[in-house]
């Protein structure tokens, strides 16, 4: 054989070793509840100016506030547990 048709052997060869072996890994996918991945809903928009409906807007938003950061911290626990959180 020529030196040439060898060293084309050889290189055949070499690329089809990497296609022998254990296929890849699959990572199984995670799905979080349907509850923790819900968007915060918009802020109540203030009706007027007067002091008991700012009083109330602001009581509103609080409440929205608080509501939302739980929703947060249920995702980010979800996150830990599962062990997804960086």
């Amino acid at each position: 054989m020529s030196k040439s048709t060898l060293t084309t052997l050889l290189a055949a060869l070499m690329l089809t070793a990497c296609t022998f072996g254990n296929p890849p890994t699959q990572v199984p996918t995670l799905t979080a509840p349907a509850n923790l991945t819900s968007k915060c809903p918009d802020l109540p928009q203030l009706q007027s100016g007067s002091l008991n409906d700012l009083l109330s807007n602001h009581i509103q938003v609080a409440k929205a506030y608080h509501e939302c950061r739980n929703h947060h911290n249920d995702l980010a626990d979800w996150l830990q547990k599962t062990g997804t959180a960086q």
